[in-house]
């Protein structure tokens, strides 16, 4: 929640809209987290307000458990019962936001410093295998960003990698990935491209992500989507390719998984053996986008 300075004056209480009602509940929450502990007359002196008008959104808030009260004992022995000042609550903290995105960007500058000093660098250093297929030369990024992006990711092949393993259509692991990503709040879906397209190897499927939760993050350090993308590589068992991220400012992050040619091998593969496999077909259950590839230019 982000807070800017009223300079309108205060209307009678009895004709406040519930605009300028909120707009006055804001500046009082406001001058409570800045100085608080705070007295209600205190708050009106500073808002050109009545303590029963400051008191009126106090209350409001305590009963939310926004604010919460501190009683504050005076100087002199015996001068009469605590005052009544306000502070901010620790739910009140929450809905005013938390700022871990600028902590964890200050966090890897601070971690890319030291670590540059401590092995004499004055240049990033270059990725070794992250980004398997990702279209592009390896990043350059520091040590601390590779190290955050590694660990951060296999929390989740740790997980996905039993999920997986028992899936060998390449078709079906793919649209299995789609929806653990989709669970895990990426929103996962795919693509089939070129499936009306007699050459095998031309077909495709395209492993979209709707969704990311740490674009901003990304956008300022790639190997995270480099890291990603080898982590799809290792979970699909497949050479995958990178066609689009967010980070980058596309609409979706987009993963090209060849299927038709891995089908293509496993045909030629099968043949040499003296058997034959049977056409894949397209699987029931979730939903799936089959377009052409003349189409997947405009969609990625």
């Amino acid at each position: 929640m982000k807070f800017e300075a009223e300079t309108t004056a205060e209307v009678p209480e009895e004709g406040i809209t519930a605009e300028s009602d909120g707009s006055t509940r804001e500046r009082v929450l406001q001058l409570v987290v800045e100085e608080g502990p705070i007295s209600a007359a205190q708050l009106g002196r500073k808002l050109n307000l009545t303590a029963a008008a400051v008191r009126r959104h106090l209350d409001a808030m305590t009963e939310q458990g926004v604010v919460e009260i501190k009683n504050i004992s005076g100087r002199r022995k015996g001068a009469g019962r605590p005052s009544r000042r306000y502070v901010i609550s620790s739910r009140g903290q929450e809905e005013l936001g938390d700022d871990y995105l600028n902590l964890v960007r200050t966090a890897l500058s601070v971690l890319e410093k030291h670590a540059a000093e401590d092995h004499g660098q004055t240049e990033p250093t270059e990725l070794d295998a992250a980004g398997i297929g990702a279209g592009e030369s390896h990043t350059e990024d520091s040590e601390a960003a590779r190290a955050l992006a590694q660990a951060y990711f296999t929390q989740f092949e740790q997980r996905y990698v039993d999920e997986l393993n028992n899936i060998e259509d390449l078709d079906e692991r793919t649209e299995k990935l789609s929806a653990l990503f989709n669970a895990d709040g990426f929103a996962g879906f795919t693509r089939l491209v070129g499936r009306d397209n007699p050459l095998l190897a031309m077909q495709s499927t395209q492993l979209c992500q709707g969704h990311c939760p740490i674009r901003e993050i990304a956008a300022a350090h790639p190997v995270f989507c480099e890291e990603e993308t080898a982590m799809i590589a290792r979970l699909l068992n497949v050479d995958v390719r990178r066609l689009s991220t967010q980070a980058a400012g596309a609409h979706v992050c987009t993963t090209h998984v060849p299927v038709g040619r891995e089908k293509l091998a496993a045909e030629r593969a099968a043949q040499k053996d003296g058997t034959q496999t049977s056409p894949a077909g397209t699987k029931a259950g979730r939903k799936r986008i089959v377009i052409s590839p003349r189409q997947q230019e405009r969609l990625s």
